[in-house]
């Protein structure tokens, strides 16, 4: 499925020695607010791909879903253990049923039609972002949101755009947040994920898209992000209303 800079950065500068200071402080309150979100969206991603992976298995006809939702409950321990090496390759020596446990790569690989392979490349990308490999997450990503799955896709969003953090490419980045923002079904990951966005475009310097972002969070039926909006504005030089 959750620091800016690190994997998932942040922004502010102004003239001056104190204002300087502030800009520096604003930029390590940005940082550490979205490291903690990240967080939190990480484990709420997991659970979310666990549901879907669930639903394919209890709904699918097919034995290649079939097969392919087993292989990813039976991977799944090492992602949810943190060992994500093990997640992605898999562990031969590991047997259930006197058969190997095999990684994401090769349920992506062997079962690339099925909708549970689409799960998996979704999990195989956060662990390549995870291994700190974002460029070999961001082709998993990209299969991810091939998914039928609005859940999936949503997580594909982001992992993409984590990716184009990581290069630098803060535009690309904003779009992607921007497009999980319109396909999340819940009122606050829309607006996490456009408060994301609107932190992507403000760090690439397009301050129309940032301040719309930050106003339509400002104006939502949500007030979680409220006091992070109104800082991004003030960064901006925008009068918050």
């Amino acid at each position: 499925m959750t620091n800016k800079d690190e994997i998932l950065n942040s922004d502010g500068d102004e003239v001056g020695m104190i204002q300087e200071t502030r800009g520096y402080s604003n930029e390590n309150h940005s940082s550490n607010l979205k490291s903690k979100i990240r967080i939190g969206v990480g484990l709420v991603g997991v659970v979310i791909i666990a549901i879907v992976a669930i639903v394919f298995y209890n709904k699918s006809k097919n034995e290649k879903e079939q097969e392919a939702s087993v292989a990813l409950s039976r991977v799944r321990t090492f992602f949810d253990n943190g060992d994500y090496l093990k997640a992605v390759n898999g562990d031969p020596a590991k047997l259930i049923r006197d058969t190997p446990v095999i990684g994401l790569k090769d349920i992506v690989e062997q079962y690339g039609s099925s909708e549970n392979s689409k799960v998996a490349a979704l999990y195989a990308g956060s662990s390549q972002v995870a291994l700190k490999k974002q460029s070999e997450a961001e082709a998993y990503f990209e299969k991810a949101l091939t998914s039928s799955s609005v859940e999936v896709v949503v997580g594909a969003n982001v992992g993409i755009a984590i990716c184009k953090e990581s290069q630098n490419k803060y535009i690309e980045a904003g779009e992607y947040y921007e497009k999980a923002s319109q396909l999340a079904g819940q009122k606050g990951q829309k607006d996490k994920f456009k408060l994301f966005a609107a932190l992507s475009f403000e760090k690439a310097g397009n301050k129309e898209k940032s301040e719309r972002l930050y106003r339509e969070i400002l104006h939502s039926e949500t007030m979680e992000y409220i006091s992070e909006s109104k800082s991004g504005l003030t960064r901006l030089g925008m009068i918050v209303e």
